[in-house]
């Protein structure tokens, strides 16, 4: 900003002053009368591109004497267009907060919850002020539930070959096993087969075989992804062959593109494992990456040790896998469930969940001499009740995705 000081015998001789040097576009800051004579001081913005005539260069400047009031001035006005522009922000905000104070209210919670601010404010859009605080945080509630995709998986029931994929630590092994001791339980022994290509992790192939020991299940030990088109007689006739690998860092994973070369040979589905106690932008940088994987759904673990499970759905609501199954504690069997998004929900949420759960595996096969009969597999999503109705317009919400 320029600054300059006039002294003149009038007004009109100090705004002649100030059209001859600083244009017709300066502003007045300030006049006063000092021993008879008028004292104005006057301001312009500088103009990319002026002659050095019209605006005088830093180095030129630097050879004049600094008048040490025009220079604190200088400073003042460029912390207050400063302070302007920042409150401008926060006017806009608090201008909508004062118009909606029922959403901002929702805006906030969600935000303490981990939610995205985007997110939040999308989901609070929605908000009728006319409504109580229950009633609106209970369509909220409802409206997050829905928008989160979920997958029902068809490998499950009619048989194949199922890949786990993800980055090291985050339950693919442990996941392998709770999914095999599901479908034992359900469709017999002689229906799960269990495959590692891990040979890098230390006790990797020890780990599941000794899984397959204790639930009666053959379990093999490949030297490469080649060697699954021999398996594929395993997954006819209903039969499940489960597959394990090794753990990849995000950027080995996109740069190696796992099962991209048998793809045409083998008919395979592949899941993405993610942890919940992982940050958002891990999250979202796993999922980029193992896109090259064609991963057809997603299951979630940790959730028992995420900080902030809203930051994690967050991510979620971001993509368009569905989830399939997630788990939320160390025992195999009662802490691994099907997808329940108003459960997840309530969690990220910070409420108490209505009932208890029931653990997944609890579906016995009959006995040894009788064929177990298969039930079908039904996501466990809820639907909202008659008294929350879902708006129409909800920008985040998923529909079911099949994996085929």
């Amino acid at each position: 900003m320029n600054v300059r000081r006039y002294r003149a015998r009038d007004m009109r001789d100090a705004m002649r002053q100030v059209r001859e040097h600083q244009g017709s576009d300066a502003i007045i800051l300030s006049n006063r009368r000092v021993d008879g004579v008028l004292e104005v001081i006057a301001a312009t913005e500088p103009v990319s591109g002026a002659t050095s005539a019209e605006h005088p260069t830093p180095e030129a400047n630097s050879a004049l004497p600094v008048d040490p009031e025009l220079a604190a001035m200088r400073r003042e006005l460029c912390d207050l267009r400063n302070l302007l522009l920042q409150q401008r922000a926060l006017n806009e905000r608090d201008q909508w907060a004062a118009r909606h104070p029922l959403a901002a209210e929702c805006v906030e919670r969600l935000l303490q919850c981990g939610f995205s601010d985007r997110l939040a404010r999308s989901l609070a859009g929605s908000v009728l002020e006319d409504t109580s605080a229950e009633t609106a945080w209970s369509r909220l509630r409802a409206r997050l539930s829905a928008s989160i995709a979920t997958a029902q998986p068809t490998v499950l029931e009619q048989g194949g070959m199922l890949a786990l994929v993800g980055t090291t630590g985050v339950g693919k092994t442990t996941t392998l096993n709770r999914i095999a001791l599901r479908q034992i339980r359900r469709m017999g022994r002689d229906a799960v087969s269990l495959v590692t290509l891990d040979r890098q992790r230390i006790g990797a192939y020890k780990q599941l075989q000794a899984f397959g020991q204790m639930a009666g299940v053959p379990v093999q030990l490949l030297e490469s992804e080649r060697d699954l088109a021999a398996l594929s007689g395993r997954a006819a006739g209903g039969k499940l062959v489960l597959i394990d690998t090794e753990g990849q860092t995000a950027r080995d994973a996109a740069e190696r593109r796992l099962f991209a070369r048998i793809r045409s040979q083998v008919a395979l589905q592949t899941w993405l494992v993610i942890a919940a106690n992982h940050q958002a932008s891990v999250l979202r940088q796993t999922i980029e990456a193992f896109r090259c994987s064609e991963p057809s759904a997603l299951v979630l673990t940790k959730v028992d040790e995420a900080e902030q499970l809203g930051e994690t759905l967050s991510v979620l609501l971001e993509q368009r896998l569905g989830l399939v199954f997630y788990s939320d504690g160390q025992r195999v069997d009662d802490d691994f469930h099907k997808v329940d998004t108003l459960h997840l929900t309530r969690l990220a949420l910070g409420e108490p969940a209505r009932a208890p759960r029931r653990p997944v595996a609890v579906e016995m096969a009959p006995s040894e001499e009788a064929p177990p009969s298969r039930v079908p597999y039904r996501s466990q999503t809820r639907t909202a009740p008659e008294n929350m109705v879902l708006e129409s317009v909800v920008p985040f919400r998923k529909r079911l995705h099949a994996a085929h």
